[in-house]
Order: C-alpha cells, then sequence, then structure tokens
C-alpha cells in the first residue's frame, strides 16, 4: 500500500539525506521545490559572501543573493553538464555583482555634479582610511583590477582550484596562477604602504 502523497512530501522534507548535485538539478528543471531549496542552501553562504566583498553592504548583498539566484532557477533547463554548474552559478554571480556595481556607477555620475564633489572625494578617501583601521585588507581587496579580484577572491576566499577557476573565466591554469600572485603582491604592497602587515 502506498503512502498518501503529503506524507512522503513531509518524510522527504525532514529525512536528512544528501542528495546529489545531478539528481537536485534534474528534479529541479521539473519545478521540484526541494530540489530548488536544496541548491539555494548548498550555495548561499559562499554566494552572500562574494556579492558581500564586492558591496560591502549586507542588505545589497542579500538584493544581489535573491538576483543570483532567480537568475540560476530561471536558466536551470539551460545546464547540460553537471560539471559546469557551480562554475556556471558563480559566473552568474559575478556579472550580477558587475552589472549592479556598473549600475551604481552610473547612478552616481547621473546624480551627483562633479562640482560638488570635486576636493572632497580625496578628503573622504583620507578621513576614511585614517579612521577605519579594521579593514584594511578589504581595502586592499577592493583596490584590486577586475580580473585580479574575481581570481583572489575565487582562489582565495572561495577555495576554489585553478583549474576551476580557468573554466569559469575562460583563461588558461598557468593565467589563474600568475593572477593570483599578482594579486598577492598588490595585496601586500598595500597594507605595506599602510602598515597594515
Amino acid at each position: 500500500m502506498s503512502r498518501p502523497k503529503d506524507e512522503r512530501a513531509e518524510q522527504a522534507l525532514f529525512a536528512p539525506r544528501e542528495d546529489s548535485l545531478d539528481d537536485l538539478i534534474a528534479r529541479g528543471r521539473d519545478g521540484d521545490a526541494l530540489a530548488l531549496e536544496a541548491i539555494y542552501y548548498r550555495y548561499k553562504t559562499a554566494l552572500f559572501n562574494m556579492a558581500y566583498r564586492y558591496t560591502y553592504d549586507r542588505s545589497t548583498a542579500e538584493d544581489l543573493l535573491q538576483e543570483i539566484f532567480i537568475k540560476v532557477f530561471t536558466h536551470l533547463g539551460d545546464i547540460r553538464k553537471t560539471q559546469t554548474f557551480t562554475g556556471w552559478v558563480y559566473r552568474i554571480a559575478l556579472n550580477t555583482c558587475y552589472s549592479h556595481l556598473r549600475g551604481k556607477r552610473a547612478e552616481l555620475q547621473k546624480n551627483v555634479p562633479l562640482a560638488e564633489v570635486e576636493g572632497t572625494l580625496h578628503e573622504v578617501q583620507e578621513n576614511s582610511l585614517a579612521r577605519d583601521v579594521r579593514k584594511p585588507l578589504d581595502d586592499a581587496i577592493a583596490g584590486l583590477p577586475r580580473r585580479l579580484k574575481e581570481i583572489f577572491l575565487l582562489h582565495d576566499v572561495q577555495g576554489f582550484k585553478h583549474g576551476e577557476i580557468a573554466r569559469m573565466l575562460g583563461l588558461s591554469v598557468g593565467t589563474s596562477k600568475s593572477q593570483l600572485f599578482k594579486a598577492r603582491l598588490r595585496i601586500r604592497e598595500f597594507l605595506k604602504e599602510r602598515k597594515a602587515c
């Protein structure tokens, strides 16, 4: 005798099990809410941390996290190989963060006349650095060029291997390694200049 559908759903909700990513993606494509939730919980912390590293604002990072998962779930059917799924998710996250930053930059340029900013930006940066000695590493990371920042965050913060980063960003493993080396050098120089290390 088969159990009622509601009882099976309830058991699935509370049963501790670790589904394979293949299974979760297949079920997610079919609209299985539990599978989508499992994918969300598998990636949410790392993606939130990435969004936060780009925005330094918790509320904005939470909004970006929502936007990232909307894109992931909307295009889940586009995934053909499970091996590329994690890289694809991180690529969506990076593009979403960059899109947000470009929008912010454009918004600032539209809303603030240059005459009001001249002479104050430099002072604000100096005061901010002098007051906020707790986050020199964050400042160093924020100052990295885009590609160096991507590779540093993916490798040293998120823990991806160079082969994975190379596939995500469409570059060679050697380039990933050299870019990480350059990023670390720049961070070290930044911290030495500010006597933070």
